[in-house]
Parts: structure tokens; C-alpha cells; sequence
């Protein structure tokens, strides 16, 4: 079990729902827990080795979030993307890295520039390697998988740097459910989907 120690203002309970939480985003995030997956509260909560009550109130709030969804007599699932959904999660992920863009330029150091700029330049070595179109079958999977965690880093990095805690929540969701979509119909995404917006 994760072992908290109880603050004076007695927020261990908290604390151990935002630990659910993330690690459940992540579970969804690298693929080990698929798009209509059900998440039973027993089952993730031996996963995390966590008791049932934060595991529970972790579900609560990503369905507040509209990652999973839960369905009368059935049970919680990793919420389906439709193809409607990930052109609105497109347009608001357009809208939120804009923001995010220019709140960085603002804030951002020359160390955080630097760290941007050799992520940047990975991405752009892995396009170098060959699309995904013309890898073997095999290594489409590893390609777009590598592609995904340093596009992740990528966005997340100006996020964070542009100081707005909700603007990183949101994008984190968007990002999360666009790689749902993706692994879901196969497709892996197009450099024009990563970089168009943030030129190196």
C-alpha cells in the first residue's frame, strides 16, 4: 500500500486520490489499459495497491473529466473516441496550446528553451527515420509510440512553462484521449498533428 503520512490539515486522503489518478492516466496513456476497457474498483485498486476509496474518488473525478464513463448496471470504462470526438478534441487542443504558447514566451527560461529544443530535435530525427507508412509492420507500433511520449513531453514542457495548472490539466486530457482515437482505428499520428504549431 502507498503510505502517506496524515498532514495537520488532513489531506493524506487526497493525496493518495491524485496518486490514482495520475497513475491510472498513465496506464491509459502508454496503452496498458485500452480504449472500453472496465475498470473495476477492486481489480485497480490491487493494481495500485491502493485501498478502494481513493481509487474510487480517482474515477469520480476522471469522469468529471470525461475520460472514462460510467454506464448504468455495468460498470466504468476508458471512454470510446468517435471520430466527432477527436475532431473537437483537435479544436480545443489548438485553441489550448495557443494559449500555452504564448503564456511561454513569456515565462520561459533559457534552460526550458533548451530542454524544448532537444525534444524538438528528437522528433525530427525519428521523421527522418521514415513514416510510419514506410516502416515494416512490426515497428509501426515502437515508431509511433516513441513519437507519442516525446510529442507528449513536448506540449507538456510549454505547459508547464506557461504556469496555468488548468491549461495543463486540460491538455493532458486532450492528448490522452486524441492517443485513445489513434491506437483505437491504427493510425499513428503526422508530424503536421505534432510540430505545426510550436516551429523549432
Amino acid at each position: 500500500m502507498h503510505r502517506i503520512k496524515r498532514s495537520k490539515n488532513g489531506n493524506a486522503e487526497s493525496s493518495l486520490t491524485e496518486i490514482s489518478v495520475t497513475e491510472i492516466l498513465r496506464l491509459i496513456r502508454v496503452g496498458e489499459i485500452p480504449m472500453g476497457s472496465r475498470l473495476g474498483e477492486v481489480a485497480l485498486s490491487n493494481r495500485l495497491k491502493m485501498g478502494r476509496a481513493p481509487v474510487r474518488a480517482a474515477l469520480d473525478r476522471l469522469a468529471s473529466m470525461g475520460v472514462v464513463e460510467r454506464i448504468a448496471r455495468s460498470g466504468t470504462f476508458v471512454r470510446e473516441v468517435s471520430l466527432n470526438d477527436y475532431c473537437e478534441i483537435m479544436d480545443v487542443r489548438a485553441g489550448l496550446e495557443s494559449m500555452a504558447g504564448f503564456l511561454a514566451t513569456l515565462r520561459i527560461s533559457e534552460e526550458q528553451l533548451d530542454r524544448l529544443e532537444k525534444i524538438a530535435a528528437q522528433l525530427d530525427a525519428l521523421d527522418d527515420q521514415g513514416t510510419p507508412e514506410r516502416l515494416s509492420q512490426e515497428t509501426v507500433m515502437a515508431h509511433f509510440d516513441k513519437l507519442f511520449a516525446l510529442d507528449f513531453e513536448f506540449h507538456m514542457g510549454i505547459a508547464q512553462v506557461c504556469g496555468n495548472k488548468r491549461i495543463l490539466a486540460l491538455l493532458e486530457q486532450q492528448h490522452l484521449m486524441e492517443r485513445s482515437f489513434i491506437l483505437g482505428i491504427g493510425l499513428p499520428p503526422r508530424k503536421s498533428q505534432r510540430m505545426g504549431d510550436h516551429p523549432s
